[in-house]
């Protein structure tokens, strides 16, 4: 069916034409209402126009004939204003929906000369869609949801049919491809019948159990309804549709994919293994949107320190080799003689192979990197506030060489040692332009101690991770940096080779 552009022409249309056939054809139920049909002539084309009659009470109890034009048809569509079509109802020949007025259909039709005509091209519609012109128009009741649901969700006035998948609201109009709606129609075709089955079901189990079973229950034992096989299949694909979902539903869940787990192990480990790496996946995901959450509302230190602590294979992506965190607010020495001046680390790591320690220091996103303005050309100096954060933590490694030896005895300092303390500072924002950042990699490379990481790249890091981890992830290894925190996409800055080699969390 082509669609055709709509011109406004209800008002000519409503007008054309004093009368309306040779007389309407009469109900044959309190369901339906007289039609009747006439042809009128525009220019060249035919139009054929199809009333609705019946009688109103008005006032004081006098009825009046009514007649309203409930469809147009034309050489290229047709147009319908579905009514209610039962005398009986206090709404007879208004509105059938409460929203949608006007049901249309572009295609090549034949203009019938009368109702019976017209009632015959009716049975060329889409199933769904009254046959008869004397029960309303529009769809049929038990497809009345496809309607419903488009004046839940939208202000659409008009229903546009057309060839095709579409479904899309343009101004007054939702436009709906006929395959679509076919599809939409067989589906709700096949719950009502499945949930007539299971009607039918649950009321001999009940007329069973309430008349048989307590003539002898040892005998007629009580019946329960079992599901049957590929019926919790559907059930979980219906409400993928739906997601919400009760936390008893999940619970049941659950509890039923532990229960089964031995079994799901023999027949499809694969899936299991999927599953596994599905969650894992989905975890990483929250803890990547919660990490830039964090970057958005820019906490202070102590909620940063927190966040590391609940999850500090985080920091552990920072290093090049794989560490295991001792802990966090590590005592490294430092106190005077009247017991101030205590030295604390944010966080000891310990190589797991070699021994080796590490410090890392917290800072805020709010540190600042470098200077506002170029030192000498396009050079930007480091700030302040960045090495400031460098001589802390040099002094915290400062402090824990000096008293290692005290400190060594400590849980989870077995076989460590300090021959080289590595230092790492989490650090600021990525700088937001091109100089400050070939500025910043200039500094951090210099300071061979002590790694100098953003916050931004942390961030970066996870998502690397969470790409791999992803059904696509051995196809898309590329260097694809998603978007920022702040909305913004670009190549990711260059960071220093030790602390940012790639390597997997392992805490």
């Amino acid at each position: 069916m082509a669609s055709t552009p709509e011109e406004d022409s209800d008002d000519d249309i409503d007008g054309l034409s004093e009368e309306a056939g040779s007389g309407p054809e009469r109900p044959e139920s309190e369901q339906e209402c007289a039609v009747s049909l006439g042809v009128v002539e525009i220019g060249d084309q035919e139009l054929a126009e199809v009333f609705a009659h019946g009688e109103l009470d008005g006032e004081a109890g006098v009825q009046s004939e009514r007649q309203v034009l409930i469809a147009h048809v034309s050489a290229d569509q047709i147009i319908m204003t579905p009514v209610v079509a039962a005398s009986y109802r206090d709404d007879f020949l208004g509105p059938k929906y409460r929203q949608i007025r006007r049901i249309r259909i572009p295609g090549e039709w034949e203009v019938p000369k009368d109702v019976y005509g017209f009632d015959e091209l009716l049975e060329q519609l889409p199933i769904g869609f009254s046959r008869h012109a004397r029960r309303g128009l529009g769809l049929r009741f038990e497809h009345r949801l496809i309607i419903e649901a488009i004046e839940e969700a939208t202000d659409a006035t008009e229903l546009l049919l057309v060839e095709g998948d579409a479904a899309f609201i343009s101004g007054d109009t939702f436009t709906l491809g006929l395959r679509r709606f076919e599809r939409a129609r067989k589906a709700l075709d096949q719950i009502g019948r499945r949930s007539q089955r299971r009607a039918l079901e649950d009321r001999r189990m009940l007329a069973h159990n309430e008349v048989v079973h307590p003539a002898d229950a040892e005998r007629f034992p009580q019946q329960e309804r079992q599901p049957q096989p590929g019926e919790i299949y559907k059930l979980v694909q219906l409400s993928l549709r739906e997601p919400t979902r009760s936390q008893n539903d999940r619970s049941a869940a659950t509890d039923l994919v532990r229960r089964d787990v031995p079994q799901i192990a023999r027949e499809n480990p694969r899936a299991l293994l999927e599953l596994r790496s599905e969650i894992e996946r989905v975890t990483l995901a929250q803890l990547i949107e919660r990490f830039d959450e964090n970057l958005r509302r820019d906490p202070d230190e102590r909620i940063w320190q927190r966040f590391f602590e609940e999850h500090p294979f985080v920091l552990a992506m920072a290093f090049p080799y794989p560490v295991l965190l001792v802990r966090g607010q590590a005592h490294v020495g430092g106190v005077t003689m009247d017991g101030r001046g205590e030295s604390i680390a944010d966080f000891l790591f310990r190589q797991r192979l070699t021994g080796g320690v590490a410090l890392v220091e917290i800072k805020t996103t709010r540190t600042r990197l470098r200077q506002t303005n170029p030192f000498r050309g396009n050079v930007y100096a480091a700030h302040t506030e960045l090495c400031a954060a460098i001589s802390q933590v040099l002094d915290q490694r400062s402090e824990l060489t000096m008293n290692f030896h005290a400190r060594a005895r400590s849980p989870g300092m077995e076989d460590a040692h300090v021959g080289h303390v590595q230092c790492l500072v989490i650090v600021g924002r990525d700088p937001d332009s091109a100089d400050k950042r070939r500025s910043l990699d200039l500094f951090r490379h210099a300071t061979k101690d002590v790694a100098v990481v953003t916050f931004d790249e942390l961030l970066e890091k996870l998502r690397g991770i969470h790409q791999l981890m992803s059904p696509l992830g051995a196809e898309a290894r590329g260097a694809i940096r998603p978007e920022s925190a702040d909305g913004k996409a670009g190549a990711v800055p260059p960071a220093p080779d030790a602390p940012l080699a790639p390597t997997a969390p392992t805490e």
